[in-house]
């Protein structure tokens, strides 16, 4: 019995020691590169703007030393090498009209800042006369096969009589304006809100700290529900650009939360306001899963659909989480060592938020 305790204690320790472990710069959801696309007809033009991360555009077009650049500096050499990104998105980027490739040259360059992460904006104008009229197909290729297979871009056009959002992955990389269904907007969706969960050490952190402070599975099915209802309102407020709040805030309050609700199950186990706190905490986390699903386009019934998918992807990666670790606490509290083994647990996730408060509040 004794060797079975001095196990778990170990595995548990180990596991979350080892993610204190992650670099200071990290953040919610960083395993890989992401992009946005605004795609809308014009008069004679299909104009394409693209904002790509600009430190993973210099590992691909020779751009300089970009990391040791200011803001200025970094704009300059968006600038300076236009014809190379030309040359490469020409290569990566391509739109054909009726099967006939359309080449596109840039017509506007710069930088864009979004909280810690720096994007190089770029606007294409692709010369299509009648873009209704025609078979627009557009061929997404970028960093996929260069620099990163996880790389993901959301894409929404405006066509004038149709709009509509649907995301480029590695195995999406072809898209037919127009033509997009509800059951490839339900999975493209889905997909990135449940993937966007798994990848988020801190909230699944969070989860577990609230599993530790739940006794019975009422109190589970209670904080989840709270929980859900609030960090759906926020992300949706914020993927809408109605309620705007920078990560350089969003981000330490999320590692905070873990260090309170960890130590709440140290100090406060009765727990006598909790929804509450789980309420308050769901908007901020909420505000933390929008990072991934600031769409391009303006209130319709598609944007509501893709936030809506997006969601019930981000409560399946979270109930899977729960599947997974609420019989293992169950277990452990069987054990006569359980209440040691859950509070050592409970002490590490908040050193560890404790740790990334830190790290992210200093930047």
């Amino acid at each position: 019995m004794r060797s079975s305790v001095t196990t778990w204690f170990s595995a548990i320790f180990f596991i979350i020691f080892s993610l204190s472990q992650i670099p200071s710069t990290v953040y919610a959801h960083t395993d890989n590169s992401n992009g946005k696309s605004k795609i809308m007809a014009e008069a004679g033009v299909l104009h394409y703007e693209l904002s790509v991360d600009i430190f993973e555009l210099g590992r691909v077009v020779d751009l300089g030393n970009l990391p040791e650049m200011k803001e200025v500096e970094l704009s300059e050499a968006l600038s300076r090498n236009k014809t190379l990104i030309e040359d490469y998105l020409s290569r990566n980027l391509e739109v054909f009209a009726d099967g006939v490739k359309t080449y596109g040259k840039i017509s506007d360059i710069g930088l864009k800042k979004e909280g810690e992460l720096s994007y190089a904006r770029i606007g294409i104008d692709f010369p299509i006369q009648d873009v209704s009229k025609k078979t627009v197909e557009i061929h997404y290729n970028i960093f996929f096969d260069d620099n990163d297979r996880l790389h993901r871009n959301i894409a929404h056009y405006d066509l004038g009589t149709e709009t509509g959002e649907f995301i480029f992955t590695a195995k999406e990389r072809t898209f037919q304006l127009g033509n997009g269904t509800l059951w490839g907007q339900v999975k493209s969706f889905v997909q990135l809100g449940f993937h966007h969960i798994l990848i988020g050490l801190d909230h699944i952190l969070f989860v577990i700290a609230l599993l530790l402070c739940s006794k019975t599975l009422k109190d589970v099915m209670k904080v989840v529900t709270v929980f859900t209802l609030s960090h759906s309102v926020s992300l949706g407020l914020s993927a809408l650009n109605i309620v705007s709040v920078s990560p350089d805030i969003v981000e330490p309050l999320i590692a905070l939360s873990i260090v309170f609700v960890a130590f709440e199950y140290l100090f406060f186990p009765s727990g006598r306001y909790r929804l509450w706190i789980v309420f308050g905490f769901g908007l901020i986390h909420g505000l933390g899963f929008s990072g991934a699903l600031e769409l391009t386009g303006e209130l319709s019934l598609q944007t509501l659909l893709s936030i809506l998918f997006f969601n019930l992807g981000v409560e399946g990666g979270q109930a899977m989480i729960l599947l997974i670790m609420f019989p293992i606490i169950l277990l452990v509290r069987r054990n006569r060592w359980g209440s040691m083994i859950q509070g050592t647990a409970s002490g590490v996730i908040s050193l560890i938020g404790f740790v990334w408060y830190v790290q992210r509040f200093l930047g």
